[in-house]
């Protein structure tokens, strides 16, 4: 008579039945358990990586909009200059230190 008893395996996770004359398996049931398990780590990298994505969109769209308000910035003051230069306004404005 044959003698078998049921170990975890600690690497697959899953239920092994193990003839003790022999040593052999004879039986293993695979833990549904670790499949899910890996089915959660791939679609939680899969959404770090999205997330990753997006950041990254959001600062090319940001770093767009800072150049394009820079460039503004610049072109108007420039027209100011100009502007200045062709009504020939010789005064300077007051300063604050100017008042004391």
């Amino acid at each position: 008579m044959n003698k078998t008893i049921y170990v975890n395996c600690p690497f697959c996770e899953s239920l092994l039945e193990v003839d003790v004359a022999s040593g052999k398996v004879v039986e293993k049931w695979v833990n549904s358990k670790k499949n899910e398990s890996e089915d959660k780590m791939s679609s939680a990298l899969k959404k770090l990586e999205e997330a990753k994505k997006r950041r990254q969109d959001l600062f090319q769209l940001k770093k767009e909009e800072l150049k394009g308000q820079k460039e503004k910035t610049a072109k108007d003051f420039e027209k100011e200059v100009q502007r200045v230069k062709d009504e020939g306004v010789d005064e300077r404005p007051l300063r604050p230190l100017d008042l004391d």
